[in-house]
């Protein structure tokens, strides 16, 4: 069981509660209803791990949790528990409902620090339902109290869109929320105060979801779930309103490495394949690769092999197709190398490590200096695939490569990849290439 998902994990953190935390407030509350428990840190542990408290127990943590007497009794252990509050998903699929969506999200973004996701099951199957048949509301030439919009400003914004979407291949997101954010919030008030045509207005619905996406990669590449998925959310409504499905598919994309990177890989397939369902007819053989390619991603992680392979030929084929004018300025990096990376990835997913070698291998020739953040994922990947083939030296080299690249990037992603592999040598310790590894991974990462 993922304990990053159980309803109680989520309802402490709620709180600012530790598991150690919860244990004394319910051995308070016992002691005030005259109940003897010995709960524990451990005891709270087994609990998120998937064993049911008793029900006096229950009984105890609806008063800790200050809920209605018996709430209890209204649903299944756990799914009475307070869960986060996602206020944005009522709002309305028209132009002034995704401007509060994006306030919304820039609101609760900046100061959202769970390390939880908030969207899933029930509640992200209807949002993905409710993009796919809704109807885009026509934008119309807006009059706000404001001044009117330049094709100028128009234009810078494309600019540093552009600029910020490399800026993140190479420095890691880290040190450009913030940068994000402000343009998201720029254009977020254009479109709430200023006057626009129509076709302008359509522009700035689309740059909206461009910067949301990027401030919700940003956030997921800092752990903040919770707040990347905010942002996601109120991408796809910005895509949805611009009428840019091929934008929404990307977004969707973008949060489906989200989910099943948390360890929900089954709702990010079916966030692709909602995507894929949404753009067939329009789409280009670019677009559908990179969608083949994460899909694939999300049925290795579900351990699904042949439906995994038949996607990454299908990735394959379409990039075969070759680019295309038509090819959205958002996939300039849908390329050869990025598929066989992913590839390599399934191959380790799914217990081919020898296999995963070669395709990362293939895949660094193609990789530019302008890509450091995925290089140093997939070096810490090739790491782990070999030394699960025993080739314990090559393992400490390419993870010391690895290692090298996080210095110059802000990416808790890619530090806490390296975090894992430490882990993984603990049985090597002994060992002199393990030994310097580990000394250095001290120094820099406090491993």
């Amino acid at each position: 069981m993922d304990v990053a998902h159980h309803r109680l994990t989520q309802a402490r953190q709620l709180r600012g509660w530790s598991q150690r935390d919860l244990a004394e407030q319910v051995l308070v509350a016992g002691g005030r209803e005259h109940v003897n428990v010995a709960t524990s840190k451990k005891t709270v542990s087994r609990w998120e791990h998937g064993q049911v408290p008793d029900v006096v127990t229950q009984e105890l943590l609806v008063k800790v949790f200050n809920l209605p007497e018996g709430e209890h009794l209204l649903a299944p252990w756990p799914l009475w528990l307070p869960a986060p509050d996602i206020p944005e998903l009522y709002y309305p699929w028209t132009p002034r409902g995704t401007v509060e969506v994006l306030a919304d999200s820039l609101r609760s973004g900046r100061m959202d620090r769970r390390g939880f996701v908030i969207l899933s099951g029930v509640t992200l199957t209807t949002l993905l339902h409710d993009w796919l048949i809704t109807e885009p509301e026509i934008v119309h030439a807006a009059t706000g109290s404001g001044r009117r919009v330049g094709t100028a400003m128009i234009s810078r914004i494309d600019e540093r869109i552009a600029d910020l979407q490399r800026a993140d291949d190479t420095l890691g997101g880290g040190d450009l929320i913030g940068e994000a954010e402000a343009h998201l919030s720029l254009v977020t008030r254009l479109l709430s105060e200023s006057s626009y045509t129509q076709a302008q207005g359509i522009r700035l619905y689309a740059q909206a979801a461009d910067l949301a996406r990027m401030a919700g990669w940003m956030r997921f590449d800092a752990g903040q779930h919770a707040a990347a998925q905010r942002y996601f959310h109120a991408a796809l409504r910005s895509a949805h309103t611009s009428g840019d499905r091929l934008l929404g598919a990307n977004i969707l994309a973008f949060a489906a490495i989200q989910q099943y990177s948390v360890g929900n890989p089954h709702e990010a397939d079916s966030m692709v394949r909602t995507a894929q369902a949404a753009v067939r007819g329009r789409s280009t053989p670019t677009v559908d690769a990179m969608l083949h390619a994460r899909q694939a991603r999300a049925l290795a992680k579900t351990g699904d092999a042949r439906r995994c392979h038949h996607a990454l030929n299908q990735a394959v084929d379409c990039l075969n197709e070759g680019t295309s004018d038509d090819d959205p300025p958002w996939a300039y990096w849908v390329n050869r190398a990025e598929v066989d990376m992913l590839t390599g990835s399934c191959m380790l997913d799914l217990g081919d490590p020898a296999r995963a070698q070669q395709k990362f291998a293939e895949a660094a020739a193609g990789y530019g200096p302008g890509y450091v953040r995925d290089h140093s994922l997939y070096l810490t990947r090739m790491a782990t695939a070999q030394l699960q083939q025993k080739d314990l030296d090559r393992a400490c080299d390419s993870a010391g490569q690895a290692l090298s690249l996080t210095e110059h990037i802000s990416s808790t992603r890619s530090t806490d990849h390296i975090r894992d592999f430490v882990e993984l040598l603990a049985p090597y310790r002994t060992e002199a290439a393990a030994r310097n590894f580990l000394d250095r991974a001290h120094t820099l990462l406090s491993v």
